[in-house]
């Protein structure tokens, strides 16, 4: 079993100074006056409840940490906030998601990951030009996490509508049944998108609306701003859903028109043997008395008869606009 790394950031927000100090020296600081925020790499369980522990973070939440990855989740303590959202990550093509364990103290903020994930990767190259010129608190820090998140989804929703794009480029072309499996896919990740998004705008919601001592008044506007972001997401996924059912509908038309007009063609085909078989089938008949059986121009009649018959009909198609 892999150990649990673990990186703190100090704040000092009276004097806007901020330094990267040992973890076993996180709890002091907070203790000072300062704040911290703490990123945990979860690798060892134990290594991580001692870590925690040491922070004073509820017995329960950090249970909840180390046993469940879920996400959607906004739990209340007396003294933490315990938040769990889901981040979207594509391997080889397929939709996935990591999910981060956020624990809002007093003065601390706690991240704790299974995983490399991206919008925790950007917060923490970002967040110093913020913290220099407008933090009061650790809601800056927060609100980073959850712009960053709002943008992953963003990419997840380009990425999702470019591959919508794509199967519709394609239908006009040479494809086969495997377009099915195509659509089928691209569906269930908008809908595991749009829920995964669905479960984190409640989250944010609940940060944004419910008084807490652990979310500063002057960060909640400006999550609340984001909760219509997240709507509008959820919106434009359901959108893409229609778009790509829109698009198999069209397949499925194209699909049957393609048919039609071999159909078509096959029974024009039919249409002009018809006539065709039948005299066949009279003069092939084995009787001794039968007409023009000993006329020396019967078989250059046969065939004139044949050809006019077959052109007369290809005129008529021909005028009847069924060719």
């Amino acid at each position: 079993m892999t150990s649990t790394a673990c990186t703190a950031v100090e704040f000092d927000f009276e004097n806007r100074k901020e330094r990267t100090i040992p973890v076993d020296d996180a709890r002091a600081a907070c203790d000072g006056g300062r704040s911290c925020w703490m990123d945990i790499f979860l690798g060892d369980p134990k290594q991580t409840e001692s870590l925690l522990t040491q922070m004073g973070v509820n017995l329960v939440a950090i249970e909840a940490v180390l046993t469940e990855q879920m996400g959607g989740r906004c739990d209340v303590y007396e003294d933490c906030l315990h938040v769990s959202v889901s981040a979207p990550l594509f391997e080889n093509g397929d939709l996935k998601f990591a999910y981060v364990d956020i624990i809002l103290g007093e003065r601390y903020i706690i991240t704790v990951r299974r995983a490399r994930i991206e919008f925790v990767e950007q917060s923490r190259k970002n967040y110093q030009h913020f913290f220099q010129r407008f933090a009061q608190s650790l809601g800056f820090l927060l609100f980073e996490f959850w712009d960053q998140l709002v943008d992953s989804y963003r990419k997840a929703l380009l990425k999702l509508e470019d591959e919508v794009e794509h199967v519709q480029a394609n239908i006009l072309g040479e494809v086969d049944d495997h377009i099915f499996a195509r659509v089928a896919e691209v569906t269930h990740h908008l809908l595991l998108l749009r829920k995964s998004i669905l479960a984190d705008r409640e989250v944010l919601e609940q940060l944004a609306m419910r008084k807490s001592t652990f979310v500063s008044s002057t960060t909640q506007p400006y999550l609340a701003n984001m909760v219509g972001t997240l709507e509008r997401l959820g919106s434009d996924l359901t959108v893409e859903r229609e778009i790509l059912a829109e698009t198999l509908h069209l397949y499925l038309g194209i699909v049957s028109h393609r048919t039609n007009r071999v159909v078509n063609r096959l029974t024009i085909i039919s249409a002009i043997f018809l006539p065709l078989t039948f005299l066949c089938g009279v003069y092939g008949m084995n009787f001794d008395y039968l007409p023009e059986t000993k006329w020396p121009l019967g078989y250059l009649f046969f065939w004139l008869l044949a050809v006019g018959i077959a052109s007369g009909l290809l005129l008529l198609f021909r005028l009847r606009r069924w060719l």
